[in-house]
Order: structure tokens, then C-alpha cells, then sequence
């Protein structure tokens, strides 16, 4: 279960849109022998415009499955999760496809970068799912790709490239749109 303790800090309030809200969400597995594994467990979290957070804690701890369930990958067990006030589960899943592409970035522990493509190909490659030209596409990675340091490496493939700078690449893709 994901602890989410503040530890006594004080935090001055934002007074950004929430754009990502997690109300009561839980999520429970069945455990094999007839009962449930509850993983997750009146999770309340809002996420305001321009905040970047961290979701950290042991492994085993539910860090994962909350990613999934904010993106929309998997439904709660039961609770609700809402991106700019609005229901992001009950939807229809082409719509939550395209809130994902236009509204959400995820970088997740794995980098999953396409292999064949080069790092700009890989951080373009969402802005052209969301309909902008390959010209523009390709010029919003540039500039991401400049900004975490990669300048020198927007034609090298994923295998070509170090641990640190495939991470560098996905947060660029996550930010391209």
C-alpha cells in the first residue's frame, strides 16, 4: 500500500487549475485463494498546472499501479480519477487515447523508446499522433531534446545511447505535447 505521508512539511498552496485528481481511488487484486490483495487504498492526490512531482516508495508499494490508474490504463476498483475536473475512466477509450497523447505525460522507470527510431524520431513521435506536421513535430523535439542536453545526439538510435540519455529522451516525449 502507497504511503503518502507529508512528514509534518509545509506546503504553500498554488492556486493552478488541478489537471490531475485522484479521489478515493483504490484498487484491489484477487489473492488466489478467494479473498483480495488491496494495493491501493483511499489514494487522494491532486496534481496542479506545472507541478512536477514524484511518485516514490519500496517495491511491491503500488507506485505503478497508481500511474496506471491516472493514466487511464486501468480501472479503480472503485474511486475516481479526474483530469481538468472532468471523469477520466467512465469515457470512451479513443477519448481517453487522445486526453493520454494532448494532456498527460508518464515517464515511467523503463523508457520505452522505439527502437528503430532516432531519440528526435522517439520525441517527436507523439506530437505526430496528435496531428501537428512532421516539420513541427520534429522541431518541438529539437528544442526538448536541446533543453535536457541531447543536442549532439537527435540521430542516434535508443541502443546508441546511454542509460541517462534514453531517461533524458523520455522526458522529452513525455513534454512534447
Amino acid at each position: 500500500m502507497v504511503d503518502y505521508n507529508l512528514n509534518d512539511t509545509m506546503i504553500q498552496q498554488s492556486t493552478a487549475p488541478v489537471v490531475l485528481e485522484a479521489v478515493n481511488l483504490c484498487k484491489s487484486y484477487p489473492d488466489g485463494s478467494g479473498g483480495t490483495l488491496d494495493v491501493l487504498k483511499s489514494v487522494n492526490l491532486k496534481i496542479r498546472a506545472g507541478e512536477k512531482i514524484a511518485i516514490v516508495g519500496a517495491s511491491g508499494s503500488g507506485k505503478s499501479t497508481l500511474l496506471h490508474l491516472l493514466g487511464g490504463l486501468d480501472a479503480p476498483s472503485s474511486g475516481e480519477v479526474l483530469v481538468d475536473g472532468r471523469d477520466f475512466i467512465n469515457i470512451p477509450e479513443t477519448q481517453r487515447c487522445r486526453i493520454r497523447n494532448q494532456r498527460l505525460g508518464f515517464i515511467y522507470q523503463f523508457h520505452h523508446l522505439l527502437p528503430e527510431f532516432s531519440a528526435i524520431e522517439n520525441v517527436a513521435m507523439p506530437a505526430l499522433v496528435a496531428n501537428n506536421s512532421p516539420a513541427q513535430a520534429l522541431s518541438k523535439a529539437r528544442v526538448l531534446l536541446e533543453k535536457v542536453g541531447m543536442i549532439r545526439r537527435l540521430e542516434h538510435k535508443p541502443s546508441e545511447l546511454s542509460g541517462g540519455e534514453r531517461q533524458r529522451a523520455a522526458i522529452a516525449r513525455a513534454m512534447v505535447n
